[in-house]
């Protein structure tokens, strides 16, 4: 085989892996602080990859905007622009599920905190509050009591009534992976 033959399907094996990587750190690492808007290739990207996630918390937060911590819980590491809380049918609030279970629709994880502020109140604002009002703004720096991660969102129709089914007959611990 001639050189550049070779160079050129080892460049392309190299970067299809590239790809697929980035793609499970993004579904990985969820939100980032700052973000841009997403190509449609992009975004497309991210929505196969995107898991659906599960939780509860030790108090009713449902309506509190989530931001993401550091593993020690002390750093602001992402949180929305206000902007970003919309969503082409009203606000991102997770989904009421059974037994005080919430769908996520905001992009959270094991190191999530809430803020005082709901979804309505942020979202009005005009820019993102300031890294020390964010900070001052957290009602609990560990506030989930449960954390499933049921897979990939393309594998449901209507993951909001599946993961409630799962509920409804005590199966989630059987089809989502327990987190928390």
């Amino acid at each position: 085989m001639n050189r550049p033959l070779i160079t050129l399907v080892v460049l392309l094996s190299a970067g299809c892996c590239g790809k697929k990587d980035a793609a499970q750190t993004t579904a990985a690492t969820g939100p980032v602080a700052g973000a841009g808007q997403l190509s449609q290739a992009s975004a497309t990207g991210v929505a196969a990859t995107a898991h659906v996630l599960v939780y509860r918390t030790k108090s009713d937060l449902h309506d509190q905007v989530p931001i993401m911590l550091s593993a020690d819980r002390k750093t602001i590491l992402s949180y929305p622009h206000p902007k970003d809380l919309r969503t082409s049918d009203g606000l991102s609030v997770p989904v009421k599920l059974e037994n005080g279970w919430l769908l996520d629709r905001r992009g959270i994880g094991m190191n999530v905190a809430f803020l005082r502020m709901t979804y309505a109140e942020y979202a009005a604002l005009e820019n993102a509050p300031s890294l020390a009002e964010l900070d001052a703004a957290i009602t609990d720096r560990d506030p989930l009591t449960d954390l499933c991660d049921c897979g990939p969102r393309a594998a449901f129709t209507d993951p909001a009534a599946q993961i409630g089914n799962l509920i409804r007959h005590d199966s989630l611990y059987v089809r989502c992976k327990r987190l928390k």
